[in-house]
């Protein structure tokens, strides 16, 4: 997942930052993340002033002097001047231990929002930008591509519409964007840890144990972060524990997201219709490789057509396992006992068993390869630095060209879970890169952070394989990010259409799955022996187990929300999760559990857009035939993809990029095949 930090998100075209008390830069030209909570509004407030009054000579500019760099240009420097006033202090918001600052950035990003819509919506601005672009001015394609979005972004932001609806408009924007706010921090800050004796980890091996915090009591807290839910879900044998934590884990965000949620798709409906759209979902995809709800539902139901045999086939099968365990006649395996019997079966009928997988794969084994391998297959180098950092847990690095030796980008690793940390996994673009004012280039800076295993007094940070291909995939959005060369910050790194920003990172995945990756990844944490081949070779026999019920998953979450976002009126949130659920996935979720409360993506970028991660890996299915083409570790076709896809951004159209790299338009034959369905 990729998350752009911008409290400024709702702007026409801007791409990065948000707050700082001091220059966004040290004297070293690096980052810094020393914020005061009772800084944040005066600086705020100094720096709006400042940008009014650049506002204002922006539009009193005469119509005869505009150029594409004063006013298409000028137009994003004004709000860059803002935001570099700003700093990345809204970063902070989902990674810093200070409570009062992640408070004093989410009020903060409340106010600011609201401001930016107004901003956004001046007709004085939009009339001073189209004094320019109606003058049919001669453009390159890119700067063209850029005029277009911009335009485009206006029509969205209500320019077309009349004083009367522009102000409907703009309430409606607020309300969402600040339940938008709220949503993710209510996840960010829930609480309902389960407490069980010792007894109750029967079935979990003493490395997890001794990781737990206890309470005064004795008693074992068991979070709901990954770290401690994943496990315990597979491998607690105390059933009515994992019922309990399952239930928790579900219910994450509480029932205030989902009186959030439901507002929310109220108000963008309300939003769609007075633009003239049918749907949100119309809105939204307009300009996306998909460009309409209809072209997507085609494609999520005729991948469920396909899944849904093998599908029925896993469920049948699990069900089996459990009966001849369990010695009942169960017709179904609950939502507490999927990853309990997936996991025991794999271990019994794969010879796989994920903890132990796990002890060959040190975190810093893992990140040395990864950054190994694909710096050498993309030409550049990694080199660890010590610049300033959030918390002591952040590892920085430096990326360098490895033939000129230029300076490329910054970026961190942030890996292990803390009290009020963002909870899932994705990479934040901190800065852009751009070409500057004086012709040099913007440093990029961008960070992972992610919730794995954290290191105890006995054994490092061991990631399960699944973990692994997590790192590799965020890395794939840090590699966007990082080695852009877009000369404008609005088309840079991942500032692609959504539905294809996912293409560049689940392409990484597929070499977490090559043998000669796991063996140069892997070190036993008390052998120092490389993953065996007996145990490489079952691994890659068993990669399809469960596929088709993976896929049927994430099918019904692109569904969900694309549902969610066509329909002509607001439903019921939990009982159309619950229909579809059964229905697609043909599980039946546990009573009074509301999982869409925590379905962050909904509500933080992904909206009518979730789909976008089964679409783009069709493209990164194809992407790696290419590679394997001539081997998949071959320099030259990853200088060549380096240059074509990561390079460019979204300096090109998407459908472009894609062509120009496979040399034809793409295929979705190596998807149904690398998914075991051809």
């Amino acid at each position: 997942m990729t998350k752009k930090i911008v409290l400024i998100s709702f702007l026409v075209f801007i791409s990065t930052g948000v707050f700082a008390m001091q220059p966004m830069f040290n004297q070293n030209g690096v980052l810094h993340f020393n914020y005061k909570a009772e800084e944040l509004a005066p600086a705020e407030a100094a720096a709006r002033k400042e940008l009014e009054k650049d506002l204002a000579a922006f539009v009193a500019m005469p119509a005869e002097k505009r150029t594409f760099d004063n006013t298409i240009l000028g137009y994003y420097r004004i709000f860059q001047k803002y935001h570099r006033a700003l700093g990345v202090s809204g970063f902070l918001g989902y990674v810093s231990t200070d409570k009062n600052l992640r408070d004093a950035v989410t009020a903060l990003e409340m106010q600011v929002s609201q401001y930016m819509v107004d901003v956004s919506a001046r007709r004085d601005i939009y009339r001073a930008i189209r004094a320019y672009t109606d003058t049919h001015p001669q453009l390159d394609p890119v700067q063209a591509k850029l005029v277009k979005e911009m335009l485009i972004g206006f029509k969205y932001k209500g320019m077309d519409l009349n004083d009367e609806d522009l102000e409907t408009f703009k309430a409606l924007n607020k309300e969402e964007a600040q339940n938008a706010i709220l949503f993710d921090q209510n996840i960010r800050e829930y609480k309902d840890p389960l407490y069980v004796t010792r007894e109750q980890l029967t079935g979990l091996d003493e490395d997890y144990i001794q990781k737990l915090q206890k309470t005064d009591d004795g008693k074992y807290i068991i979070t709901l972060d990954y770290p401690d839910v994943i496990p315990f879900m597979k491998s607690a044998e105390d059933e009515d524990a994992r019922k309990q934590l399952e239930y928790k884990y579900n219910r994450r965000g509480g029932e205030q997201n989902i009186t959030l949620l439901e507002k929310s798709l109220t108000l963008r409906r309300q939003a769609a219709h007075l633009l003239g759209y049918k749907t949100y979902a119309d809105l939204q995809l307009e300009d996306r490789m998909a460009k309409n709800p209809q072209t997507v539902m085609t494609f999520l139901k005729d991948l469920q057509k396909k899944l849904t045999p093998l599908g029925k086939k896993e469920t049948r099968q699990m069900v089996t396992y459990k009966n001849e365990k369990t010695g009942k006649k169960s017709r179904v395996v609950y939502p507490w006992e999927s990853a309990y019997w997936g996991y025991k079966y794999s271990k019994e009928h794969l010879q796989l068993d994920s903890e132990k997988i796990k002890e060959y794969f040190p975190s810093q084994v893992v990140i040395s390869g990864m950054l190994d391998l694909f710096g050498n297959l993309f030409g550049i180098t990694f080199k660890p630095v010590q610049i300033p950092v959030w918390h002591p847990d952040v590892k920085a690095f430096a990326v360098t060209d490895a033939q000129d030796k230029h300076l490329i980008a910054y970026f961190y690793m942030d890996l292990y879970p803390r009290e009020g940390k963002y909870k899932h996994a994705a990479c934040f673009d901190l800065v852009s890169g751009e070409e500057k004012q004086d012709g040099s280039y913007q440093t990029p800076f961008v960070a992972i952070v992610a919730n794995m295993n954290k290191p105890s007094e006995n054994t490092p940070s061991l990631l399960k394989h699944s973990e692994v291909e997590t790192l590799f995939h965020e890395f794939g959005h840090v590699l966007h990010n990082a080695l852009t060369r877009a000369k404008y910050a609005p088309q840079a790194g991942t500032s692609v259409s959504w539905d294809f920003v996912e293409a560049p990172s689940q392409l990484l995945e597929r070499w977490a799955w090559n043998p000669t990756v796991l063996k140069k990844i892997s070190r036993h944490y008390k052998t120092g022996e490389p993953l065996p081949d007996d145990l490489i070779k079952r691994m890659l026999d068993a990669k399809n187990f469960g596929t088709a019920t993976a896929y049927l998953r994430q099918n019904f979450f692109a569904q969900y929300d694309m549902t969610l976002h066509t329909l002509d009126k607001t439903p019921d949130t939990t009982k159309l999760y619950f229909d579809l659920t059964k229905k697609i996935c043909r599980i039946h979720l546990t009573k009074n559990t509301i999982p869409q409360a925590s379905f962050g993506h909904i509500m933080g970028g992904y909206d009518a857009g979730y789909y976008g991660y089964l679409w783009s890996e069709v493209i990164a299915e194809d992407f790696f035939s290419e590679f394997e083409k001539n081997g998949v570790f071959d320099t030259n076709t990853g200088l060549r993809y380096r240059r074509e896809i990561l390079e460019k951004g979204g300096t090109l159209d998407e459908n472009q990029l894609v062509e120009n790299f496979l040399g034809r338009p793409v295929n979705n034959e190596p998807f149904l095949k690398s998914i075991g369905l051809k």
